[in-house]
């Protein structure tokens, strides 16, 4: 056999483990199927192991029930596969029982009861960003308590989506990379400027903290927490199980402008969105300040003090905006698109969205069409 056929036969197909480690996935699937006890060589590996981890699930006062029965049963899903309680649930809320936005009532205490593992902050939904930012605050009284405490027993913190708003308010992002719902990013980026925000991500790990974008970005985190708890296999088979989709690292392809929301309109965003609109490729101050019949000096001052940006950062996020429109709305090509949107070189338009989006022009497409 020549070198190259040896090195085909000893590589492992499609991601999937080769030799010894093939044969302990074999082992341990073939256990699963005959219902046969699970050994320490099952379990070894497991920072935890022969230990049932415990995980809490704060509710707050509002939240969708889908998102917390997939966390739940998920974990679940793995003592079947397991063969047996390796995790335990249970719900905490400030006002027991916790009703979900659909009216679905979750039994839930006031005080864990047992030490945390991990402790879970659900998010509180709503489009309206201003009332929802009025709520978390007010929500963050009654769960400061409960992240000190899952702090003092070494828990693992993990935040979902607007509850990312909730670990920040504590500090205990303070230095630290996080991401969150990438509609709430200038928000918290006003609001905690010591947490490095990195609202591309689905997902971010920060030592013991854990940080997830969008609503079902919660499927990213439940995978992510089962892999470091040491639960690699179980969280294979169920990912199988369930028919999840595969991982999602970025959150930036779904992004859509914030003004199709209710009450984010304002008033000198709408007019200037007006003269881009059509105009992409010949906006720059001069032409917005014109159409507004201002010097490009006061308008300069307006868009900081109203807008919170300047006017380049402005134009940018309008043609980037614009480009991820056309990437996943024709079949424009990437320099086509380029033109379109008011670059005049492909190279230093992709170095741009790649930037801003996590992923280069083409790999954006594949995503928001897959």
């Amino acid at each position: 056999m020549d070198s190259a056929a040896r090195s085909s036969s000893a590589r492992p197909a499609c991601g999937y483990p080769g030799g010894a480690a093939l044969v302990s996935e074999l082992a341990f699937l073939t256990k699963i199927v005959l219902n046969l006890p699970l050994d320490e060589t099952d379990t070894g590996s497991r920072p935890m192991a022969g230990k049932c981890i415990h995980v809490v699930i704060w509710l707050p006062s509002d939240f969708y029930s889908a998102v917390v029965s997939t966390l739940v049963e998920m974990f679940q899903l793995v003592n079947d596969v397991s063969g047996s309680q390796v995790l335990s649930c249970e719900f905490v809320s400030r006002a027991p029982p916790a009703i979900s936005t659909a009216g679905i009532s979750f039994p839930a205490k006031t005080q864990p009861s047992r030490k945390m593992d991990v402790l879970i902050l659900i998010a509180m939904p709503g489009v309206d960003i201003p009332e929802l930012l009025r709520s978390l605050d007010q929500e963050s009284e009654y769960s400061k308590p409960l992240i000190a405490l899952a702090r003092q027993q070494d828990a693992i913190i993990a935040a979902h989506c607007g509850a990312c708003y909730l670990l920040a308010d504590t500090g205990l992002l303070d230095g630290k990379r996080a991401t969150i719902s990438w509609w709430l990013k200038s928000h918290v980026s006003s609001r905690f400027p010591q947490v490095q925000w990195d609202s591309s991500h689905m997902l971010v790990r920060d030592d013991r903290l854990y940080t997830c974008g969008g609503g079902f970005s919660g499927l990213e985190l439940a995978k992510a927490l089962l892999v470091d708890l040491g639960f690699s296999r179980e969280e294979r088979i169920v990912r199988k199980l369930l028919v999840l989709p595969p991982s999602r690292k970025f959150q930036s392809p779904y992004e859509f402008p914030l003004e199709e929301l209710p009450k984010e309109t304002n008033p000198l965003e709408t007019k200037l969105r007006g003269l881009a609109e059509n105009k992409i490729r010949e906006i720059d101050l001069g032409f917005l300040a014109a159409g507004l019949g201002m010097s490009a000096r006061t308008l300069s001052r307006r868009f900081v003090s109203e807008l919170k940006t300047t006017p380049g950062k402005w134009i940018q996020e309008r043609r980037l905006e614009l480009a991820r429109s056309l990437l996943e709305g024709t079949k424009l090509s990437v320099s086509e698109i380029c033109y379109r949107v008011g670059y005049q070189d492909v190279a230093s338009f992709s170095r741009t969205f790649s930037k801003t989006t996590g992923m280069a022009p083409g790999e954006f497409r594949k995503q928001i069409r897959s």
